[in-house]
């Protein structure tokens, strides 16, 4: 990852305070030389002497530190790879976000609203050659265009018809036009449906990006949901009681069982719980919806935020923090860290000792990022065996991928063929860094057996160093060199000429193995 330019944003910072650069080394207690190399971007800076600046200038650390614009960096060097910018490298989006991040937001909202106009003009395609209904009328309006054209060049080519004859080649020309305006109506409205009208940019993006610039952690909710939890005042094994206790005797919510799931939007005084679900699940539907009635206020003054830019995507990052209440009161951070760290990272042992599902228990990890109090940084992704990807969440220098597929050889996709173990793998990408990665497949069968399943692989990613931490580690200790799986991040940013996996031919391929040789 290249190096962020913090230096230039001090000394901006320093120069709008009207600060020498003699005077504010004075106060944080370097010398002026060694503080013009770091405004001059030549030494790096960090830990408590970064905090001195920051205080010194009263501006947040994070405006210096560069972290919250980490993320915007990966998504403008994956958008590069991806769509093959021309001269726009890793260097260049650092500079690019440091300097102007108003730009490289735009790049990526257009981008947005370029793939929202593809997708939804493949969709109409795929929709007008398959869909019979629209394939009748398109055949329809084909033929009254032809017989409107035939019949007026009739009229054009002879002008000496007779007038019964030039008047029933006419009235043919009106009613098949009547037609043709009814068959085009009827058109407009099956393609445009009820739809809303097309978004610039998906839902489901931003709420992804609400969540990554939030880090996944959100402090109010997991003090709300202390407080919560001790407020019901049950040991773990009562909570689930104790939580359907509070939702019918102070909420005045019923609670019925049944084979369809209803929703806190249709019926916030009813919760249907479908009985075929493991009691993890109906657990879990429970506490989501405890938060929704207890902190409906709280949870709406969280999504009053700009990167949400529809009534949808509000009320979806709302449902989205609702969950992550829910797992903050069913797993509490203090000792789900501590159990975390005991047990090594085991997730099928989390689960079994909080009750929770393995998807559950692995969303829980991502999200401890309490400063002072962190587990390991992981990043998360989910696919289907389709390779659908959703629910990305990335660390430094391990970008879950937002545009295209991901790397086929990453243990997400092994574990969709291994329904019975967790999946560890180290890989290591072109860049040269390693990763161990954690997946495992997850069948849901949510209303009995004619139902489909639902299948889906989830991995968790962390920095190799992390490894000795987690049990999946051991299996590489000693000869890690030797057991490391190359990898990439998809098949078009990737660097690697002979990987027989790949499916797209990589971007600037030819000026990639230059530079390697």
């Amino acid at each position: 990852m290249a190096r962020f330019p913090i230096g230039q944003r001090i000394r901006r910072h320093r120069m709008d305070l009207g600060v020498s650069q003699s005077a504010l080394a004075a106060e944080i207690k370097i010398s002026p030389a060694y503080l013009n190399l770091i405004e001059h971007d030549k030494r790096l800076i960090g830990g408590a002497l970064l905090g001195r600046l920051a205080a010194r200038l009263g501006v947040p650390r994070s405006e210096l530190s560069g972290d919250e614009e980490e993320s915007l960096v990966q998504e403008v060097v994956a958008l590069a790879r991806t769509e093959d910018l021309p001269g726009l490298d890793e260097d260049d989006a650092v500079n690019m976000v440091a300097h102007n991040p108003g730009w490289a937001r735009a790049l990526l909202d257009l981008h947005g609203k370029y793939r929202s106009a593809t997708e939804q003009t493949l969709a109409l395609s795929d929709r007008l050659g398959q869909d019979p209904s629209l394939m009748a009328l398109s055949h329809a309006m084909l033929t009254q265009i032809t017989a409107i054209r035939s019949f007026a060049e009739i009229l054009e080519a002879y002008p000496d018809l007779a007038p019964e004859e030039r008047l029933r080649f006419s009235s043919i020309i009106a009613s098949q036009s009547d037609q043709l305006g009814t068959d085009a109506g009827s058109m407009i409205e099956m393609l445009s449906g009820a739809a809303d009208k097309p978004q610039s940019t998906s839902p489901e993006k931003e709420i992804d990006d609400f969540i990554i610039w939030n880090r996944n952690h959100f402090p109010v909710l997991e003090d709300a949901a202390n407080t919560l939890r001790l407020d019901l005042a049950h040991m773990d094994e009562r909570l689930g009681v104790a939580i359907a206790d509070r939702l019918t005797e102070r909420h005045g919510v019923t609670i019925s069982f049944g084979a369809a799931a209803g929703t806190y939007e249709a019926s916030p005084r009813h919760l249907n719980l479908d009985e075929s679900v493991p009691e993890s699940s109906r657990r879990f539907r429970q506490a989501r919806h405890l938060a929704l009635v207890e902190f409906d206020s709280l949870l709406d003054e969280l999504t009053r935020d700009d990167r949400l830019t529809s009534q949808d995507s509000c009320d979806r990052a709302k449902a989205a923090l609702a969950s992550y209440t829910a797992a903050a009161l069913l797993f509490p951070y203090e000792p789900f860290l501590e159990a975390a760290e005991t047990d090594r990272y085991d997730i099928e042992r989390l689960a079994g000792r909080f009750r929770g599902s393995i998807e559950q228990v692995s969303h829980r990890l991502v999200t401890l990022r309490r400063p002072g109090a962190e587990g390991i940084p992981f990043s998360f992704l989910r696919t289907d065996p389709a390779g659908n990807i959703s629910k990305p969440f990335s660390i430094p220098g391990l970008r879950m991928p937002r545009f295209g597929g991901a790397c086929p050889l990453w243990a997400l996709y092994s574990a969709l063929a291994a329904p019975e173990r967790t999946v560890a793998q180290l890989a290591s990408i072109p860049e040269g860094g390693r990763f161990l990665f954690i997946a495992k497949r997850v069948d849901k069968q949510l209303t009995g057996f004619r139902s489909p399943r639902i299948v889906h692989a989830i991995m968790l990613g962390c920095d190799a160093v992390h490894a000795s931490r987690t049990v999946y580690g051991d299996g590489f200790s000693g000869a890690a060199d030797l057991m490391a799986t190359p990898v990439g991040f998809n098949c078009r940013s990737c660097t690697r000429p002979d990987c027989g996996q790949r499916a797209a031919p990589a971007v600037r391929r030819e000026q990639s193995l230059k530079g390697a040789a």
